[in-house]
């Protein structure tokens, strides 16, 4: 009935396996690619705002300090918002 390489990727049984081992790895990458891509994009865009808002404040305390010239502090501006 069976040989001892039916399971083990001689025979017909172990060739559908390893289809299926693929098919299923290929599967996960898929889906790690489009989650990755959609998680990346979702988190970019939620904290960017409170990020340029913070360095907004330290460019303005910069300016006040005397660290920086208006033209730096406006470059900054432009950049951020």
């Amino acid at each position: 009935m069976m040989g001892p390489g039916y399971f083990g990727g001689f025979g017909m049984g172990g060739g559908s396996f390893m289809m299926i081992i693929v098919i299923l790895v290929i599967g996960v990458l898929l889906y790690l690619a489009y989650n990755h891509k959609n998680t990346g994009n979702g988190n970019m865009m939620a904290v960017q705002p409170a990020h340029n808002l913070e360095a907004f404040e330290i460019a303005k305390s910069r300016l006040a300090s005397g660290e920086i010239t208006v033209e730096e502090f406006e470059q900054i501006k432009k950049y951020l918002l």
